[in-house]
């Protein structure tokens, strides 16, 4: 990771979360993207705080940044949703979140989705011919939803990187397509 240190600096991310997301992922993503230099900020649902979900029980509150109804794609470059089944339900049950994916998606800037996280995506049928790595429990609904799904523990699809684990490699591949994210070319073409 030590060569990932401020590759990132000038860059926005967003963590995109509503109550019960898996505390782990935030936390570890959270700290590697600050170390790359990325100012990074907590977009949720939820105004104030969130809560996560820790192991079998609720977990710590987190400062959100940014208030998703607010929030616009164009304000960051590159968004990581981590993992955990009662935030992704939260964040399908809100129409502000396909919106707000919409603009990356559209834009083709980096996306990185965490375990059930494509979930998100895929409901809101902006995965459409995707190739993503997800959990056995989702895998049925990509599937109806015209989603390929990939067995790896990390995989790459343009821009979008999915992944089962909240791990260094992750950060790495998903910081590799945030260092070679061109506006200008994607706009041109």
């Amino acid at each position: 990771m030590s060569d990932l240190e401020n590759a990132l600096n000038g860059k926005s991310v967003a963590i995109l979360v509503a109550n019960g997301f898996e505390e782990s992922h935030m936390t570890s993503l959270h700290k590697a993207l600050v170390l790359t230099g990325a100012d990074v900020k907590i977009v949720s649902p939820e105004k104030g705080v969130v809560n996560s979900w820790h192991g079998n029980g609720w977990g710590h509150f987190f400062p959100a940044n940014a208030h998703l109804a607010t929030s616009m794609s164009h304000h960051f470059d590159a968004v990581i949703i981590p993992g955990g089944s009662r935030h992704v339900s939260r964040l399908i049950s809100d129409p502000q979140t396909a919106r707000f994916m919409r603009g990356f998606m559209e834009d083709n800037k980096p996306v990185a989705l965490i375990e059930d996280a494509p979930k998100i995506l895929a409901v809101a049928e902006l995965l459409d011919g995707r190739s993503v790595v997800s959990t056995e429990e989702i895998n049925d609904a990509l599937q109806e939803k015209s989603v390929t799904v990939v067995e790896a523990e990390t995989h790459v699809d343009d821009m979008l990187v999915t992944s089962k684990l909240a791990d260094d490699a992750l950060i790495e591949k998903f910081a590799d397509r945030i260092r070679n994210y061109e506006p200008e070319a994607w706009e041109a073409a």
